[in-house]
């Protein structure tokens, strides 16, 4: 629920952030509307690093996702992940060698890939178009 309240957030301010390009303003403002709505929150108190932290994590996984989704060969489910029960799958150990952050989607989805899609930046880095 705090993830998900968290990236709601990120979602209200996202006009100002400048294509997603959030700043440490911003993950503090996160940390007062975390610690407001959640008082008892489970784990260390949420501080502007430490949402700037989970932003971080969020990103990787949503950009692992979308590596996955562009891999020919494999399928993706927001609930189900990649779907591979064979734990010795090859083609997937060479995957997650290439791309670490991708095995925890083995046979688990992401449920917050079509916020995250909303939030990343509409064009890539280096793109001179």
């Amino acid at each position: 629920a705090e993830e998900m309240t968290f990236l709601e957030f990120l979602v209200l301010v996202f006009p100002s952030s400048g294509d997603g390009g959030f700043k440490m303003p911003t993950f503090n403002q996160a940390s007062t509307h975390l610690n407001a709505k959640y008082p008892h929150q489970r784990g260390a108190e949420k501080s502007g690093i430490v949402c700037k932290n989970k932003w971080t994590v969020l990103k990787k996984s949503y950009q692992s996702i979308v590596e996955i989704k562009c891999t020919s060969g494999f399928t993706w489910s927001n609930e189900q992940g990649v779907g591979i029960t064979d734990r010795k799958d090859d083609v997937w150990a060479r995957f997650t060698k290439a791309h670490p952050h991708a095995k925890p989607f083995m046979m688990k989805g992401f449920d917050h890939f079509e916020t995250m899609e909303h939030l990343m930046p509409t064009k890539s880095k280096g793109s001179h178009i």
